[in-house]
């Protein structure tokens, strides 16, 4: 856990998903001994995050993260903006289209 940073929630998620992502990437990458293996690494990141379109993951897993042992996620504050696209209520049981 990463504390005392205003980053250290973001690095902790970060932490959960690095290896599944961010490592084998820059395995891969120093493999292949480039000559700036940083800015290889950033686009081969940039490229898998994409296919595997990791942002549609990230969200889920925060909620799961925060609500780890079962403490029900806080209301919206009264003055909070609502969301700009707001998820499609679905008419079915899951996967139902």
């Amino acid at each position: 856990m990463h504390t005392g940073k205003p980053l250290s929630f973001v690095y902790d998620i970060a932490d959960i998903i690095k290896f599944d992502t961010v490592v084998p990437a820059a395995f891969k990458i120093a493999a292949q001994n480039p000559a700036h293996p940083d800015r290889a690494v950033r686009r081969a990141c940039r490229d898998m995050f994409r296919e595997k379109r990791t942002l549609k993951i990230l969200i889920p897993l925060i909620e799961e993260v925060l609500s780890a042992g079962e403490i029900p996620l806080p209301e919206p504050f009264p003055e909070a903006v609502a969301p700009a696209i707001p998820n499609v209520e679905k008419l079915g049981d899951e996967g139902h289209r």
